[in-house]
């Protein structure tokens, strides 16, 4: 053999690894006679596990036809390997991909999803037996400019059998409860994937997007199998119609108020908010969306208190407590909603507010709480807005580095339910223009707090 990196018969030149893995490597090579660029997994033959994964995924691959899976070309072995040679996919990761974007269009992320479930659905109705992935996240997904593929089908599984006898590996993040907890699983498990791939891409879409398809993404995620959508090209539909039917026009803004730890004073805040709010003329729903039931403690102690259909009004203050899921109340109607999620939130549900009021507290011993939730508030960009909640002037400075961002130092205040200057003061500073606030309310408050100006 004159060069010593052809493999194969001397059909395959090794040009360079591409990645490692737990179950064996991946090299660019060039087919020979071709002169065309190949991926060449190789798996070790020296335990009992390894080797399937590569006999797997050959099986999937070779029934496969669709420009969002790759094609294989050779499947061969020698004495130390197992070679798998297919199609050389270039492009990043959607992981990747999503790291260089501040944020995605409403028309990319349908796209994506379009794609994503038409290779799904393809995988579903093979015949005779359809294909379960069993494994999708982030990093399985590539984008090659403008299509997606599907890669790494070594787990994949033909549905030919009844559920219990597909593998189980899957991942945490992404994969179905029951695919994780050994269940038998079924062609509705890679919906769930396909749902919580799609709760990941919803921090790089706009609020008002995110309102309208998060009820469809809960439907595809249900912890239940059969509450979830029959197929992909089901969960789709739903999601394209919701967004063609809701458009691109949204009156209602919505902030969310969360806090670093129980006690920091998010909900104080929050109320505080919503009053200043109906104060200076714009309605404004305070809605509780956690478990804490502290509007209900907070009003037990007030006079003048009213209640319609679940509804609390006093003074200048309108809000709603937790209510359970059984329990139907009217659709709050108001210009702004401030919803309270307290220190149990996820990045889900912050995706479908237009502004984010982060609540931390000024005790030293919190500071690591503030810190510990920095993970879900990340590329949320200039919807976020840090608050210190009785924090001195090094306190808030702390807060300010940690997060990359202006702090605003919020003052001790006692009524919460009495619109003043240090409740519109913390309005204005939310619709400072440097802080690249462009949002319609928040121009509508400054309007308004301008003509409130003595």
């Amino acid at each position: 053999m004159n060069n010593k990196n052809l493999i194969l018969s001397d059909r395959y030149e090794l040009i360079r690894p591409l990645g490692q893995g737990e179950c064996g490597s991946v090299f660019l090579v060039r087919q020979q006679s071709l002169e065309q660029y190949r991926a060449m997994k190789r798996f070790p033959k020296n335990t009992s596990a390894q080797p399937l994964f590569a006999i797997s995924e050959a099986q999937i691959l070779k029934s496969v036809q669709h420009p969002g899976i790759p094609t294989i070309y050779d499947f061969e072995e020698d004495e130390s390997f197992y070679y798998l040679v297919e199609e050389y996919i270039q492009g990043d990761s959607l992981e990747e991909f999503l790291l260089h974007q501040q944020s995605i269009s409403q028309n990319q992320f349908l796209y994506f999803c379009e794609q994503l479930c038409d290779i799904f659905a393809y995988l579903h109705t093979l015949r005779p037996s359809p294909i379960l992935y069993q494994d999708l996240k982030p990093e399985h997904i590539i984008v090659c400019g403008t299509q997606l593929k599907l890669i790494d089908f070594s787990v994949a599984s033909f549905a030919a059998i009844s559920g219990k006898d597909f593998n189980h590996f899957g991942n945490v993040d992404f994969s179905a409860p029951e695919l994780i907890s050994g269940k038998p699983v079924t062609l509705r498990s890679d919906i769930y994937s396909i749902g919580k791939i799609m709760e990941y891409m919803m921090p790089y879409l706009d609020a008002a997007t995110n309102r309208s398809i998060y009820p469809k993404i809960q439907k595809a995620i249900s912890a239940d199998p059969d509450l979830r959508y029959e197929s992909p090209q089901a969960l789709y539909s739903a999601l394209k119609e919701v967004i063609e039917t809701t458009g691109r026009t949204h009156l209602r803004q919505t902030i969310a108020v969360v806090g670093s730890h129980s006690g920091c004073g998010a909900t104080h805040i929050a109320i505080a908010l919503v009053t200043t709010l109906n104060y200076l003329g714009i309605s404004a729903v305070y809605q509780e969306k956690n478990w804490s039931n502290d509007l209900r403690k907070t009003v037990a102690q007030l006079k003048h208190v009213w209640e319609k259909n679940g509804c609390f009004f006093y003074r200048n203050f309108t809000g709603f407590p937790k209510y359970d899921s059984g329990i139907e109340i009217p659709e709050p109607v108001a210009q702004i909603m401030v919803n309270d999620y307290g220190c149990d939130f996820s990045s889900s549900c912050l995706a479908t507010a237009d502004h984010i009021i982060y609540v931390c507290g000024g005790a030293l011993w919190h500071q690591d709480d503030a810190k510990s939730k920095d993970f879900l508030l990340q590329n949320f960009g200039n919807r976020l807005h840090v608050v210190a909640n009785l924090c001195d002037h090094n306190s808030a400075i702390y807060f300010a580095r940690t997060f990359s961002q202006p702090v605003y130092s919020y003052p001790f205040n006692t009524d919460i339910f009495r619109a003043d200057k240090e409740k519109l003061d913390f309005v204005h500073w939310l619709q400072q223009p440097e802080k690249g606030r462009n949002r319609l309310f928040l121009r509508f408050i400054n309007h308004l707090f301008r003509l409130l100006q003595p």
